[in-house]
């Protein structure tokens, strides 16, 4: 009995196909024009396989989704006008969630039917919150998702670090609960009160506010778009919206929810996730097509600037640049 090959991992699979796709980048190169026409002629490629209108928005994990994006994802939303079906393949490790609330809003008002959000390798925290606002979730091999609870940025020791906001109400009700419990017990609680002086209210009210607002933003998205019309949808958003919201849950921000995960985990399940398979036309192009957008982001780049995002449509193309 022959032995099956065996699996290949997504990092084997993203190396292999960003090496084929490399060689075919490199000769482009050498007559850089041709790389916009070249993306725009798969974004017609993957509209006429999908029969929808795609905008793309591909960004490096280092440059969050904010408001700068608001203005570009405008001019690419003017540029397919008004139509039925609109799908976003989105790249990017999160960001402001206002700003993904208004991404949302602005292309709901542009599609008049289905819209649908495409992953090909990471859609994390804020744009995770974009995919879920969806009326489908379009994955394949490589894609992921992640947990939406709100980040807060601390400095230690002169470094810039993001720490779960429900890490600050976790450890106030922690703090709270072993003060009572000494009080009860006639034990010295006199520590628990000076660490629990010591804490900024006002802070951890934003957290709380944070949290709040996180789970407010996925229940109502997910009732009245990707739940709407299940019984309970009301109850299946919440779920989901605190599954998702719940640093207890996943530990990490970084976490991976990958198309299997959803599938096989309550209340997850209850996401609408178009799978498509890994050695179909329709991911092929895909795929080829996030490939080529992370390529030309990495090319080209001097010592003072770099590329850091990619927005294209059809007939639109605009890249952002960032200091180095």
């Amino acid at each position: 009995m022959s032995t099956p090959p065996p699996t290949p991992t997504k990092k084997s699979l993203i190396k292999s196909r960003m090496d084929d796709v490399l060689r075919d980048v490199q000769q482009d190169l050498q007559q850089a024009h041709s790389q916009v026409p070249k993306r725009q002629e798969l974004i017609k490629k993957i509209e006429k396989q999908r029969d929808s209108k795609l905008i793309v928005y591909v960004s490096k994990l280092e440059y969050m989704i904010d408001y700068n994006d608001i203005q570009v994802f405008s001019a690419m939303l003017d540029s397919v006008g008004v139509t039925e079906k609109i799908d976003l393949l989105i790249q990017s490790g999160g960001g402001l969630g206002v700003v993904a609330e208004k991404i949302v809003e602005m292309i709901r008002t542009y599609s008049t039917g289905e819209f649908r959000v495409i992953v090909p390798n990471l859609a994390k925290s804020a744009a995770t919150m974009i995919a879920i606002s969806a009326d489908r979730i379009v994955m394949g091999v490589t894609s992921e998702l992640g947990p939406i609870d709100p980040q807060i940025p601390v400095i230690q020791g002169g470094v810039q670090h993001y720490v779960s906001a429900q890490s600050f109400v976790d450890a106030r009700d922690r703090l709270e609960q072993e003060t009572a419990a000494a009080v009860k017990d006639g034990n010295p609680y006199q520590a628990y009160i000076a660490q629990l002086s010591s804490l900024n209210t006002g802070f951890i009210d934003h957290c709380e506010k944070a949290l709040h607002f996180a789970e407010d933003f996925a229940v109502k998205a997910l009732k009245n778009n990707m739940l709407h019309g299940k019984p309970n949808s009301a109850r299946l958003a919440r779920r989901i919206a605190r599954n998702l919201n719940s640093a207890s849950t996943y530990f990490t921000h970084g976490r991976t929810i990958s198309a299997q995960v959803i599938r096989n985990n309550r209340p997850l399940n209850e996401l609408v996730v178009e799978e498509l398979d890994m050695n179909s036309d329709e991911w092929k192009s895909i795929f080829e097509l996030y490939t080529r957008c992370e390529l030309f982001l990495d090319s080209d780049n001097d010592g003072n600037t770099r590329k850091g995002k990619l927005f294209e449509t059809a007939t639109f193309s605009m890249k952002m640049e960032f200091p180095v």
